[in-house]
């Protein structure tokens, strides 16, 4: 077995693993955001907005490696 590969599967598999948690923390979040809406507590639903846009941005660059490591760099 090629040691490189190896390391790259290992390293996409912590990859995913990572991004999983990231997007379960973004959908609790997401999800707190949605219950003080209908609650009508929209200083809430932004309090708990608050850096969700910026978690989902790094989760989106985590996914993308991953896109180059699996399918490989398209220009």
């Amino acid at each position: 077995m090629d040691q490189n590969q190896f390391t790259t599967e290992h390293l996409i598999a912590a990859i995913r693993k990572d991004c999983a948690q990231q997007a379960e923390t973004a959908h609790t979040r997401f999800s707190e955001v949605i219950e003080c809406l209908r609650d009508e507590n929209h200083l809430g639903a932004l309090g708990a907005f608050a850096n969700l846009d910026e978690d989902m941005h790094a989760l989106k660059v985590f996914l993308t490696r991953i896109a180059r490591l699996t399918v490989g760099e398209t220009k």
